[in-house]
């Protein structure tokens, strides 16, 4: 009787560390998931704000490009003439056509820049994109995790009490004997 006793009294015990371990579980998990998803809002505005910058570059670029192909042109029919490349050459030493030249290597120099800039920039918006999903997924499974924790603490609080009630008279009997 005594041994049936003991077991009643760890059942109910364990009933009641489950059920503190279930709610203590939903606190944490509920305390990760708030901070996940300010996390989450944080990274969707980089990404918004890395893609208007993107746009913002693609546009600068744009310019930058269309500016050159005109320089370009300009050079390439000032070249053309010979009357301007004899004047250059007597007046300045070929000096304006040197600096024409240098001007477009610099122009051709930013635009190579600016596009890896851009490939680089569109890399990192991508990676963000693919880390916002990673943690998109993490927060959808702990938010199950906080209902399963919800649930267990549920069903061991109701458990802890439907054994102790039903067994209160058992259990007084023993708590009386092991005093006395």
């Amino acid at each position: 009787m005594e041994r049936n006793i003991m077991g009643k009294v760890l059942v109910l015990l364990f009933l009641f560390l489950s059920a503190i371990a279930s709610v203590v579980g939903y606190l944490y998990l509920a305390q990760l998931i708030a901070a996940g998803e300010i996390q989450m809002a944080e990274g969707q505005r980089q990404i918004e704000n890395g893609q208007s910058a993107i746009e913002k570059g693609k546009a600068k670029l744009e310019a930058g490009k269309r500016e050159l192909s005109e320089g370009k042109a300009k050079y390439a029919q000032a070249e053309h003439n010979l009357f301007l490349v004899l004047a250059d050459k007597l007046l300045a030493g070929g000096k304006n056509f040197k600096e024409g030249r240098e001007q477009i290597a610099e122009g051709d120099k930013q635009v190579a820049k600016g596009e890896h800039d851009l490939d680089v920039g569109e890399g990192r918006i991508d990676a963000g994109k693919l880390q916002l999903s990673r943690g998109r997924e993490q927060l959808d499974l702990a938010k199950k995790a906080l209902a399963a924790c919800a649930i267990g603490a549920a069903i061991f609080a109701s458990l802890l009490i439907v054994f102790g009630l039903f067994w209160r008279r058992t259990l007084i009997r023993f708590f009386r004997h092991a005093n006395a």
